[in-house]
C-alpha cells in the first residue's frame, strides 16, 4: 500500500514501513507553493512533510519523494494509556 491516496493526500499520520520494519510519524506539513503564482495552481503534491522515525531521526521529504519511497506500508495505531 502506498502512503498517498489518488488525490495525493496522506493516508496515515503514523505508519509502519514493512520493508524496514520502522515506524514513522508525520509531524507537520508545509507548502512549498510560490505565492506569486495564482492560487488555483497550488497542489497537494507540492507540500513538504516532516517525518519522525521511531528512533528519533527527523527528515523533511516532499510528497513526491514520499510516494516513491513508502510503497509498502501499513497503518500504525498508537494506543495512549491514561495514568491514574
Amino acid at each position: 500500500m502506498n502512503i498517498l491516496n489518488d488525490d495525493n493526500s496522506i493516508k496515515f499520520g503514523c505508519f509502519k514501513c514493512l520493508d524496514t520494519e520502522k515506524v514513522y510519524t508525520i509531524t507537520s506539513s508545509s507548502s512549498t507553493f510560490d505565492l506569486k503564482k495564482p492560487n488555483y495552481m497550488d497542489k497537494a503534491i507540492l507540500s513538504e512533510e516532516t517525518i519522525k522515525r521511531e528512533d528519533g531521526m527527523i527528515r523533511k521529504l516532499s510528497r513526491t519523494h514520499l510516494k516513491q519511497r513508502f510503497t509498502n506500508i501499513e497503518e500504525y495505531k498508537i494506543i495512549w494509556k491514561q495514568k491514574n
